[in-house]
């Protein structure tokens, strides 16, 4: 599965005053109407208790100048506390945090979820919904990220798509 490519997202849920945040690369869009997304996180991360039926959280779509910022999300062992310190985000109004300058931000509801291994299946419906400034976007390949520019993406929509 390491050869598939994946796209990059931050997940944020708030645990009391805290911010929780990590990367995933399972965000997948499952419905328009209504909007529903689903994602997968470990089961037993600390993303993972936070993001139960009913329980409200973020998704940005991380943009291709934000490798940095997925870097320091990513990082085992980083503490609890601050793991959004430095980085620019904001308050949703229906959820947790969402990165500024990435290349799409999303705003959810738990429906359900589901157990599977050793991770969680997420399904969430969208509350809220924006497109950001950022119009490239990264990818996790062969255990890597890589930047990839809007010019790279080109604009060969799908038959019936709506917009990019």
């Amino acid at each position: 599965m390491a050869r598939l490519p994946g796209g990059v997202a931050v997940v944020t849920a708030r645990a009391g005053s805290r911010d929780i945040a990590a990367v995933v690369t399972s965000l997948v869009s499952v419905s328009l109407e209504p909007p529903t997304v689903l994602v997968v996180v470990h089961a037993d991360g600390r993303l993972g208790d936070l993001l139960v039926p009913g329980g409200r959280w973020a998704a940005t779509v991380v943009g291709e100048h934000q490798a940095a910022q997925v870097a320091w999300i990513a990082e085992p062992g980083r503490p609890d506390v601050g793991q959004l310190q430095g980085i620019p985000h904001r308050r949703g109004e229906h959820s947790g945090a969402a990165l500024l300058d990435g290349a799409a931000w999303l705003e959810l509801r738990t429906t359900q979820t589901m157990e599977v291994a050793d991770h969680r299946v997420v399904v969430g419906e969208v509350l809220a919904a924006g497109l950001g400034s950022e119009t490239g976007a990264l990818v996790h390949r062969l255990g890597r990220v890589r930047a990839v520019g809007s010019s790279q993406l080109g604009d060969n929509r799908l038959p019936g798509s709506a917009q990019p």
